[in-house]
């Protein structure tokens, strides 16, 4: 029995090494792919964690900026809002600053205006007392003068009656 199943070996035997042949060739063929599919997944690999790591790397130096950035704005919103607000008081102050001034000049203005009209009364009799007095100076004198030609007239008189008591007397 065992001499039958050699001949069918013996001619299995080349079928069979031809396929063990294809096997190892096929092996070695997927091994070699293994390899390089092995080689290129690990370049691929490490070029995938280098982009991750780059891109890690930015997404924590964005989100740095970005903390920056908005810590930033807010730290120039309040102090925005604190020099609005520090310019509504200061412009207030000013306001009521120029309003008490507006008062104050409006105050003296009324005075100065009651001070000129007062001045103007002063000057309307002052006039009306130089007229007075140019009227009573007219009048003092013409009764000076008046006076004057009656004492000229008296004394030309008297003179003249002196003259006549002279003559007489001689």
């Amino acid at each position: 029995m065992h001499l039958c199943i050699l001949p069918s070996v013996i001619l299995i035997f080349p079928e069979v090494l031809e396929r063990a042949r294809k096997a190892e060739a096929e092996a070695a063929t997927l091994k070699s792919q293994l390899k390089t599919e092995t080689t290129t997944s690990k370049r691929s690999l490490r070029e995938m964690e280098a982009a991750l790591s780059e891109s890690t790397t930015l997404s924590q130096k964005s989100e740095r900026e970005y903390i920056t950035l908005r810590d930033s704005i807010k730290s120039m919103t309040e102090s925005w809002k604190h020099e609005t607000d520090r310019l509504r008081d200061e412009m207030r102050k000013r306001e009521d600053k120029v309003k008490k001034e507006a008062e104050t000049v409006g105050k003296k203005y009324k005075q100065l205006a009651e001070e000129m009209k007062a001045a103007q009364l002063g000057q309307t009799k002052v006039k009306d007392l130089q007229t007075e007095d140019s009227q009573i100076r007219k009048e003092i004198e013409d009764e000076l003068r008046q006076e004057i030609k009656q004492l000229k007239t008296q004394i030309e008189e008297q003179s003249h009656r002196s003259g006549q008591a002279v003559e007489t007397a001689k």
